[in-house]
């Protein structure tokens, strides 16, 4: 966008005309990208800059490796952006599980988050992206890498191992998407 555009006034247009076209006709400078950014902002489903933002993360795989899924939530003070799980077909559950935590990653990167606290119920994931536990199999070692580069265009990461039992809707959308074979979401 060139220059600031106002996004009640652009909320405004668009609740009365109901016309994407019309509405980014109306504001030179508005492209649909900025327009699903403002409509987020306005519906408060973007971190404001210093908000922590909390994703769950889990993977399952039934015969380990077999079928595989990954599932994660996104979540900010008073808000969920994402609940999904997508299939991964065949996979092991440590792959499944940093499957899980690069998706969650990129939401929330996409969620405009820039301090995010990892929630997993694998307590090698958390410990080998802590540092405390070395990364030795090569499968892994590559998904390992990938996450610590993403990780590192944020500001803070932080990462939590927490009980099963708190980590149930995660669990819960991977499985779901390995029932479906393919994308869930709720």
């Amino acid at each position: 966008m060139s220059r600031k555009i106002d996004p009640t006034s652009v909320l405004l247009e668009l609740a009365g005309s109901l016309d994407v076209g019309r509405t980014i006709s109306r504001f030179p400078g508005l492209t649909r990208e900025s327009l699903s950014e403002i409509l987020k902002e306005a519906a408060g489903l973007t971190a404001s800059p210093e908000e922590e933002v909390v994703v769950m993360v889990d993977g399952a795989a039934r015969g380990n490796p077999g079928p595989a899924g990954a599932g994660f939530l996104v979540m900010g003070r008073g808000w969920t952006t994402v609940r999904r799980g997508e299939y991964l077909g065949e996979a092991t559950n440590n792959v499944a599980e940093y499957q899980a935590l690069l998706f969650g990653l990129e939401e929330a990167v996409k969620a405009g988050a820039v301090r995010v606290r990892i929630c997993s119920d694998s307590e090698l994931l958390v410990k080998q992206m802590t540092g405390e536990y070395r990364v030795k199999n090569p499968r892994l070692k590559d998904l390992f890498m990938r996450a610590q580069r993403m990780a590192s265009n944020l500001k803070d990461v932080t990462y939590s191992h927490i009980p099963r039992e708190e980590n149930k809707e995660a669990d819960r959308l991977a499985n779901m998407a390995i029932d479906a074979e393919g994308p869930v979401s709720l």
